[in-house]
């Protein structure tokens, strides 16, 4: 039996050390789990850079260079749930995670909106981060309908978490500056197609990074990710 438990501390001591990564060394690509393939690689050594940023998602490009010219999400002005103006204007500085939801949603939004308050009690202290969460049902889910659905999630601070109540196809068309899906379906079940990404929005208002809320791994690694912003005060993490 030695040999085997030798065998078994030699495998999880490459483990530690595949995971104590840090900026110079990186991650192989081939060797990455898939949400770090957003993150920037190193041009030099070809690695994955963990504790950097990049702009995930279809940005336009320079037409001479090939490089990526990010845009940052456009600008959008609704209602939250409390029936107060709300919109990116009110976000600009802050770091935010959002996601696009319907109430009487009958499929993953009780599992993303979990993760939602895994986010909303890891940063509940920090006065710079904040979630939005966008309903695509806007017909049935009014502010007021809101306003319970986050009182039934045990939400108490309705500043740093903001349920938006929007023109339903302007939010249809929002979702794409958000790598998001969100339409009218029938054949889906509540009517509704959604992806449940959680996307990370850095200070300035471009999309850095996002994650399935439907695993829990990924999500912890947004939390690392939105760690990164928030450390930058003044947006330098780009």
């Amino acid at each position: 039996m030695r040999p085997i438990i030798h065998a078994s501390l030699f495998l999880l001591s490459l483990l530690v050390f595949a995971c104590s990564h840090d900026h110079e060394n990186g991650i192989d690509p081939e060797h990455a789990p898939g949400y770090l393939q957003h993150h920037p690689v190193d041009p030099e050594s070809g690695l994955i850079l963990v504790d950097t940023l990049g702009y995930p998602g279809n940005h336009p490009t320079d037409p001479v260079t090939g490089e990526v010219v990010p845009e940052p999400v456009r600008d959008w002005k609704y209602v939250d749930q409390s029936n107060r103006p709300f919109g990116t204007e009110d976000l600009r500085g802050k770091v935010y995670v959002a996601d696009f939801f319907f109430t009487s949603c009958p499929t993953i939004c009780p599992k993303v909106k979990s993760q939602m308050l895994r986010l909303e009690e890891r940063f509940r202290d920090n006065p710079d981060f904040r979630l939005v969460s966008f309903t695509i049902d806007p017909k049935r889910d009014t502010p007021e309908r809101m306003t319970e659905y986050a009182a039934k999630l045990g939400i108490e601070d309705f500043d740093r978490w903001r349920f938006i109540h929007g023109d339903k196809f302007e939010i249809y068309d929002l979702d794409e500056d958000y790598l998001s899906v969100a339409l009218e379906n029938s054949g889906a079940p509540g009517g509704f197609d959604h992806s449940g990404y959680l996307v990370l929005v850095d200070r300035e208002g471009f999309v850095r990074s996002y994650a399935s809320g439907l695993d829990e791994e990924e999500v912890t690694h947004l939390m690392e990710d939105a760690q990164l912003l928030l450390d930058q005060e003044d947006g330098s993490a780009r």
